[in-house]
């Protein structure tokens, strides 16, 4: 017999027996918990900007309206404004005028870092008195918080305005400390000049201390302004080597002022653009994120993906509990959403929110699905896998053209308690797929 045939047959037994024996459970809860934030810098044009236009900008420039408009849409908990927030030098009237009907609309849920245009204004006045207590310390401008199971670190990458961001500069000692009081939690960093960047600014040196210390802490993210791009790097070390365990770093000056360009790509850097504004949209859960990057209608760049953080706890072992009658999450020959189409294609991830759905609880740790591809147009195969986690490009189902096929198996739930697919196909390749639940482990 086929030795794939063999090792189906053997998860469908196994599946089956673990079904006899096990309890069922009716209890489904809700998706588990996440915090939406929306981020970006680079932000309001000065009232005596030629493109102004009351308010309103151009089409290429000024655009703090839309941009704010877009945020205002997301409905998220918290904003992350990162710096350069109001030009040309931050003036509070200039803030008052530019900033506040637009981004400041959402000034009660905001956590500002400011940027080397705040600081034209002697010590940074204007934005130290129109952010108030939310800016941290006049004169300092670092801070932390704390948001949904994670630990925020604002930073002022303004070194030589503040005594220095080396290790042993006011705000650096300030940095160990506060990592060392927080340890094992998710962390995100964010401060205005990237260490990395493949926009004009390019690479920056000043704030690799920064760097240092939240790699040794084992933080997460480092969000970034300053170059009016949108860029995310892969997990690295301080020194710029690619490591699973290292930051990620995202840019986000795309908040409305200005669009620059792409100057030098540089090592690991996995997407970035420089033609459309908008926002970077985190979801925040306990044990990981998931991003998007959020353009002004009429883009067509998209961005998004999810990851574990550092901190994340291998699942607990585990019992089965079925899903009595079993469950459909997702069949893409449904209208476009969440669990229904498009088809799957070459090169697209599909993430589907199962804990919380089906009668599977938040607190599943992994779910007994069986998954059906229908209509290939060509031949290839679907891997079921953990959202947020690296494809794992091994089968799940494999189909030839034409010929429907399934397979059951046991998958992991990733961020937000979804499962992800992902097509291998030849380009233009597309087929349809139905997963459907019958039990779940916690």
């Amino acid at each position: 017999m086929d030795r794939r045939r063999t090792a189906v047959w053997t998860l469908a037994a196994l599946l089956a027996a673990a079904i006899a024996r096990a309890p069922a459970l009716s209890q489904a809860g809700g998706p588990p918990p996440s915090v939406v934030v929306g981020a970006a810098g680079d932000i309001a044009c000065d009232p005596g900007d030629p493109s102004y236009n009351g308010g309103a900008g151009t089409v290429t420039a000024c655009r703090m309206a839309a941009t704010s408009d877009l945020l205002l849409s997301l409905a998220p908990a918290a904003v992350l404004a990162l710096g350069d927030n109001q030009y040309e030098n931050g003036a509070l009237a200039k803030y008052n005028a530019s900033y506040g009907p637009s981004w400041g609309r959402l000034k009660a849920i905001t956590h500002p870092i400011p940027g080397n245009h705040e600081y034209l204004t002697a010590g940074a006045a204007g934005y130290f008195a129109y952010f108030g207590a939310a800016a941290g310390t006049a004169g300092q401008g670092w801070y932390s918080a704390d948001l949904g199971g994670w630990h925020l670190v604002g930073l002022n990458a303004n070194c030589a305005a503040v005594g220095g961001c080396d290790a042993t500069s006011p705000q650096g000692q300030w940095l160990a400390t506060d990592l060392a009081a927080h340890p094992g939690v998710c962390t995100l960093a964010f401060w205005h000049h990237p260490r990395f960047s493949s926009g004009p600014h390019g690479n920056d040196p000043t704030v690799a201390p920064f760097w240092e210390a939240l790699w040794a802490a084992g933080a997460d993210l480092v969000l970034n302004g300053h170059d009016h791009i949108y860029e995310r790097f892969a997990p690295q070390r301080p020194d710029g080597m690619a490591d699973a365990n290292g930051l990620r770093q995202f840019t986000a000056g795309t908040g409305g002022k200005v669009l620059t360009m792409i100057a030098a790509v540089q090592p690991n850097s996995e997407a970035r653009q420089a033609a459309s504004f908008g926002v970077l949209e985190l979801a925040l859960y306990p044990n990981g994120y998931e991003w998007r990057f959020v353009p002004l209608p009429g883009s067509a760049f998209a961005d998004a993906g999810a990851a574990f953080c550092h901190s994340a706890a291998p699942p607990p072992a585990a019992d089965f509990y079925t899903l009595d009658p079993p469950c459909r999450l997702a069949d893409t020959r449904e209208s476009a959403g969440p669990t229904g189409g498009p088809a799957l294609a070459a090169g697209v991830t599909r993430a589907f929110p199962a804990a919380g759905a089906c009668g599977v609880p938040a607190a599943a740790t992994a779910v007994a699905a069986n998954l059906t591809v229908l209509v290939p147009d060509r031949a290839g195969h679907v891997s079921a896998f953990p959202w947020g986690t690296r494809y794992p490009g091994t089968a799940t189902v494999s189909f030839n053209a034409g010929k429907n096929r399934a397979n059951n198996a046991i998958v992991g739930l990733g961020v937000g308690g979804k499962l992800a697919v992902a097509a291998a196909l030849p380009p233009g390749g597309t087929a349809h797929l139905v997963v459907d639940l019958f039990g779940y482990f916690r």
